[in-house]
């Protein structure tokens, strides 16, 4: 069926990259979100090193990352619900709370030397659960703070504070580390609690048209959504090439540690260089998409992200070399971002606010499906080497995104019709 948007969707009229940023209100988001993320940085690779000093298992950091992930697989679509039915404001505000007590937590286990693995799958579970329930109304809630001309730059420089923390946090962990794990978790949970009064100050604009998800039951929220998914060629077709991106493109950074320790052997400083790297290659996909930000250049950056990621997957995996791998990464970043960034965007400025949340939702449990990619590398790693398995995901990933193209051609067809 040939969906609304292929049929009528429209190009956004061109803004300034940092149009978003005249508005104190979106700023303070960006800032409390900037602390966030860099936080769930932090934790990511402090947690993987600990886990490998505990074990020495590739597999074990895979099982671990993958405890953490598997709940938005499953939670999420009702996260979409919640953000489409409650405040958005205060399901954020919960969730940095809940965050902040986690993160506290599990320092205090890790400074009293009395952490264990099965601590850092629990902690990591109910962290993953609030996470999923609570990230639809985090991406959702963009639109409300910016006019609507502004909504993809706004996503867009969203992206950017995403790659941002992307590069800041890994080194800080990988730093902080070299003192003391624990120091990186204390530092993780202090960075949400600054950001918590930031979150305060935001004012919501609320806009459904009259709408509200509350006159339905859950089920009958959750399959508008999916409903509407279904009717959109375009949107079927992000959501089908987001998959192969994730799954198969994605779990090469929760190896990190692995190649750094055991391949490059740059240790905990070098981890965060090459996680930094690309988180810099990540900050200039984002930066593209926000001075570029039409949906046909937006739909051309994610074509190009997707080959591209696939290819410098493969390459990084068989590196050897250090500097390499550093250049790799930064190109990894870059094209994983274009991708990100392009899918996101598209989808916050094509879809209506009423059902922004409940779209979203079901794209983050298509991206909840990423354990699957991170276990079989982890399984995969005992067999034949983390870099042969990581690289196996690279030509998925790239055999997949080719199979996207082919089947959705919407994705790289010019949309004709213009948005006022």
């Amino acid at each position: 069926m040939t969906s609304n948007i292929e049929s009528s969707a429209e190009e956004s009229p061109k803004v300034g990259a940092f149009e978003s940023f005249k508005s104190w209100n979106y700023t303070y988001f960006w800032l409390a979100s900037l602390l966030s993320i860099t936080s769930f940085f932090m934790l990511m690779i402090a947690r993987g090193w600990l886990v490998f000093d505990m074990t020495g298992s590739a597999s074990m950091v895979g099982y671990v990352s993958a405890v953490a992930q598997t709940p938005s697989l499953v939670l999420s679509v009702f996260g979409g619900v919640i953000a489409d039915r409650f405040d958005r404001k205060k399901v954020l505000l919960l969730n940095e709370g809940i965050n902040f007590t986690i993160l506290l937590i599990l320092a205090i286990l890790v400074a009293t030397d009395v952490v264990e693995v099965w601590h850092l799958m629990l902690l990591g579970l109910i962290n993953g659960i609030t996470f999923s329930l609570a990230f639809p109304a985090r991406a959702a809630i963009v639109p409300s703070l910016v006019p609507p001309r502004n909504i993809a730059n706004a996503v867009a420089l969203s992206s950017i504070m995403f790659s941002g923390a992307q590069l800041i946090g890994p080194p800080i962990a990988g730093w902080l580390i070299l003192v003391s794990p624990a120091t990186a978790f204390f530092a993780a949970s202090g960075f949400v609690g600054v950001g918590i009064p930031l979150f305060m100050l935001l004012k919501v604009r609320q806009s459904n048209n009259g709408y509200s998800a509350a006159d339905s039951s859950v089920l009958e929220n959750i399959k508008e959504g999916v409903k509407y998914i279904s009717n959109n060629r375009l949107v079927l077709g992000l959501m089908a090439l987001g998959f192969f991106v994730v799954v198969f493109g994605l779990p090469y950074q929760t190896f990190l540690p692995v190649f750094a320790e055991d391949i490059l052997k740059v240790g905990p400083a070098g981890l965060g260089y090459l996680a930094g790297a690309g988180g810099i290659g990540a900050i200039a996909g984002s930066l593209l998409i926000a001075a570029y930000n039409t949906v046909n250049q937006m739909k051309a950056f994610l074509v190009a992200g997707a080959i591209g990621l696939g290819v410098f997957i493969i390459g990084f995996s068989l590196s050897v070399s250090f500097a390499l791998s550093m250049v790799l990464s930064l190109l990894a970043g870059l094209f994983f971002q274009l991708v990100m960034t392009g899918n996101f965007s598209l989808i916050q400025v094509l879809v209506p606010d009423q059902l922004r949340g409940r779209v979203l939702s079901v794209r983050f449990i298509v991206f909840g499906m990423t354990p699957g990619g991170i276990l079989a590398v982890g399984v995969a790693s005992e067999q034949i080497g983390t870099a042969y398995a990581t690289a196996a995901t690279g030509v998925i990933c790239l055999a997949g995104v080719i199979l996207c193209l082919l089947i959705f051609p919407s994705l790289y067809k010019k949309q004709r019709n213009i948005i006022e």
